[in-house]
């Protein structure tokens, strides 16, 4: 009987969507992707006494895609959560979870002309080598925007220009009440991105961002523009042996939403660099390259500094963090943060990286990461366990202040991804984190401040195996 019922649907479902594909195209597609993760030291370092800790996430989308002339739509569901989070159990199992559940892209696509288009909802931001803007594929959730992106193209010039305002309010759409709104979170999301073809194998981009947080307490909107240049050389699906690399420069300003010594609210000067170049042979089988990526800081060793004042460190918040700035073991991807960054020092990573395909399907990749303190920082002595802020100023034995400069570790990510089919892939990596003493100290000061003795450090590795399948439902 219940087979009956399960048929009878289907086939009503298809007799329902067969008149549409006359005159439209209906796709509807999904994701299941789960991950297992044995981690110790992801994030934060890890020192003896950590025990290691063991998860399984899982994220589940489906797409349903709809397509005429004029307009095509997009409504993403997805469903984010780590097994046994739910916060709706019982003593036998779970019954489900009220936070996970959510809309991750919902938009219309509107076609203005031959050249241009509007797309208007939630939609993914994903561009250039996505330092800036990045949907964070990586994370479970992943990351999306509500706004408007107009696009237009003509000639091998693409120019994308974006815009978001963000507020908290109720299902009715109309009351809108911001009394409780965090200044950490971001209230508005503006862009432009020009990029140009050169020739069939290089491009350059242009990118031009305002975005906004807000201090409710001060009724303060406050700015930060983001612009910068990219410059690819023979990347892409276009891809052939021989020489490729990329560049890009990005400078940061204005207003950040801590306070400086004078009570008014800091001034932002930051930038950020970073380039890569390689070469790629064997029929596009093999790459190695090397590069390298500088974050600006503070140099707290210089008495006329204005850090006080003004905010030297890049701010990193909606770019892509993995596999930048040491890579999957992420203990740099908030530089002002004593604890997962350089403690507002600048930052300097080279890295060497290697590349081998064995197979259409079948991919191995190892990056090898040196990050080190490129200017200096004060040095404490300990971190407060109360407040979880650094405390002590270590001094030497002629009582001036003592800076940390130089090596912060060294770090490794291998990476194995198999194809076996266009719809399911299965993906596994290792990373490895050798912590110096000086990111040692930072993150957790001295074990005995007397004796000037650092913590025992314990291996810092974080492995996950990945296994994703996107299966095509129409």
């Amino acid at each position: 009987m219940v087979m009956k019922r399960i048929q009878k649907t289907v086939f009503s479902f298809f007799l329902i969507t067969a008149p549409l594909s006359a005159v439209a195209q209906l796709t509807i597609d999904g994701e299941f992707r789960t991950r297992s993760i044995v981690e110790n030291g992801f994030k934060t370092p890890a020192i003896d006494g950590k025990d290691i800790r063991t998860s399984v996430d899982q994220r589940t989308r489906l797409r349903l895609n709809y397509q005429t002339e004029k307009y095509s739509t997009r409504i993403t569901l997805q469903d984010a959560r780590i097994w046994g989070s739910e916060d709706m159990v019982t003593k036998t199992g779970p019954e489900g979870n009220s936070s996970t559940l959510g809309v991750y892209e919902a938009w219309v696509d509107l076609k203005l002309s031959a050249h241009a288009n509007l797309i208007i909802g939630r939609q993914e931001w994903n561009y250039n080598d996505m330092r800036i803007l990045s949907s964070r594929n990586f994370w479970t959730s992943g990351l999306s925007y509500d706004g408007l992106l107009l696009q237009w193209q003509k000639d091998g010039l693409k120019l994308d220009v974006g815009a978001s305002y963000n507020n908290n309010g109720t299902p009715s759409g109309i009351t809108v009440d911001n009394s409780s709104w965090e200044t950490d979170k971001l209230k508005t999301m503006n862009f432009m991105n020009a990029q140009k073809q050169i020739g069939e194998k290089s491009s350059v981009a242009f990118m031009f961002t305002l975005s906004g947080k807000e201090d409710e307490t001060n009724d303060a909107l406050l700015a930060m523009g983001t612009h910068g240049i990219y410059l690819m050389h023979n990347s892409g699906k276009n891809a052939v042996d021989g020489l490729f690399g990329s560049a890009s420069a990005y400078y940061q300003h204005g207003t950040d939403m801590k306070r400086g010594t004078d009570g008014n609210y800091k001034d932002i000067s930051a930038y950020l660099l970073a380039a890569n170049i390689g070469y790629r042979t064997m029929d596009k089988k093999l790459e190695l390259s090397a590069g390298m990526e500088y974050l600006s800081g503070h140099d707290y060793s210089k008495k006329a500094l204005d850090s006080n004042n003004t905010r030297h460190t890049f701010d990193l918040s909606q770019s892509g963090r993995i596999p930048y700035y040491g890579g999957y073991m992420n203990h740099f991807i908030i530089q002002d943060s004593y604890l997962v960054g350089s403690k507002g020092g600048a930052y300097f990573d080279p890295y060497i990286k290697a590349k081998y395909m064995f197979s259409k399907g079948s991919i191995l990749e190892a990056a090898f990461f040196m990050p080190s303190l490129a200017s200096e920082v004060t040095a404490h002595t300990s971190v407060d366990a109360t407040t979880g802020k650094p405390s002590g100023v270590e001094v030497d034995d002629a009582g001036n202040p003592v800076y940390w400069k130089g090596n912060l570790g060294q770090y490794l990510d291998v990476i194995y991804t198999h194809k076996f089919s266009k719809e399911i892939i299965l993906k596994g990596g290792l990373s490895l984190g050798a912590i110096s003493d000086i990111k040692n100290q930072m993150a957790y000061g001295y074990k005995d401040v007397a004796n000037k003795e650092l913590n025992s450090v314990d291996t810092n590795c974080f492995g996950w195996l990945m296994l994703i399948v996107k299966p095509k439902f129409l």
